[in-house]
């Protein structure tokens, strides 16, 4: 097992950061890891137990910062006009522009001869992979895992109640006197977050809506229904980012990605919602997923070869 730190460029000119764990042998798979809000590529200890379960299964390991890394973070960004840093972070990040960081990393995949990607995203960053499934749909792409998917409106609705409404109306206020940038007055959100983050990611068509399986803003699943590739969806017992039961979560979402024909929810008992402590029992629920993802990579090769 050998590990390259990388760096990509998005179509916007943004740098990105991560680490490629490649087995011995050049592998024709790969998985591509994207952390959660304000995360980044390193932090969960789940990563070095995934990365090694990955290689000694022959396949390529690479985890990844997106423009949501950290809290606040200063970002080299390179245009036409020259270099210069940009102030981004998981308090100012804008969540449809994960297609673009996404892209950049599958690029970087592709172009180190892997033929076949396995996304994989843990929290907010599992909302990512399904959203950018449902709007970038590649062939690619062979299977997404998601690691204790948030369902981020029906925790505000239970953390703010009846000021759900007036937070937004103070996020587009804000937004409408040009502060877009300012962060939220204290007591609307549990970190510091920028107005034009928060409406976003509360605003009535956010795409976070994807896996707000309580229904508490939404009843209509359409993009969840658009899936069709493999998807495993693990979740923890304990703090875990939803409403409701484990099974229940999980029931929930097998019920609306209803085109999925091998979707498999599991729970790992007693796991918080980093998996912490318990990091062994995760590869272990992965690995069987994944050696049957590799059998299934295996066929579909060898008929195109045929």
């Amino acid at each position: 097992m050998r590990g390259e730190f990388q760096r990509v460029i998005t179509s916007d000119g943004l740098e990105l950061h991560g680490l490629l764990v490649e087995p011995e042998a050049k592998p024709s798979a790969g998985i591509i890891h994207i952390h959660g809000l304000a995360g980044n590529f390193y932090e969960n200890r789940f990563i070095d137990h995934l990365a090694a379960l990955a290689t000694r299964l022959g396949i390529a390991f690479l985890t990844t910062n997106n423009r949501g890394r950290d809290y606040i973070s200063d970002s080299l960004c390179i245009t036409d006009s020259g270099s210069t840093y940009k102030q981004i972070g998981g308090a100012y990040e804008i969540f449809e522009e994960c297609l673009i960081d996404l892209d950049a990393w599958i690029a970087l995949l592709m172009s180190r001869g892997v033929r076949s990607m396995i996304l994989q995203g843990h929290s907010h960053g599992a909302l990512k992979v399904a959203y950018y499934i449902m709007k970038k749909p590649n062939p690619a792409i062979s299977g997404i895992i998601l690691l204790s998917p948030s369902d981020d409106f029906g925790l505000q609705r239970a953390e703010l109640g009846e000021r759900f409404d007036e937070a937004l109306e103070v996020a587009r206020r804000m937004i409408a006197q040009g502060r877009s940038r300012d962060f939220m007055p204290p007591g609307y959100f549990h970190y510091p977050v920028s107005a034009a983050t928060y409406y976003d990611m509360f605003r009535p068509d956010s795409p976070l809506k994807i896996f707000n399986l309580s229904e508490t803003d939404t009843s209509d699943f359409k993009d969840l229904g658009s899936i069709r590739i493999p998807t495993l969806a693990i979740v923890g017992s304990v703090g875990e980012a939803f409403i409701g039961s484990p099974d229940e979560y999980l029931s929930a979402m097998r019920s609306k990605m209803n085109q999925v024909q091998d979707f498999r929810g599991r729970i790992v008992k007693g796991a918080p919602h980093n998996y912490l402590g318990y990091e062994t029992s995760l590869a272990g629920v992965i690995e069987g997923w994944l050696v049957d993802r590799l059998e299934w990579i295996g066929k579909r090769e060898g008929d195109a070869i045929g």
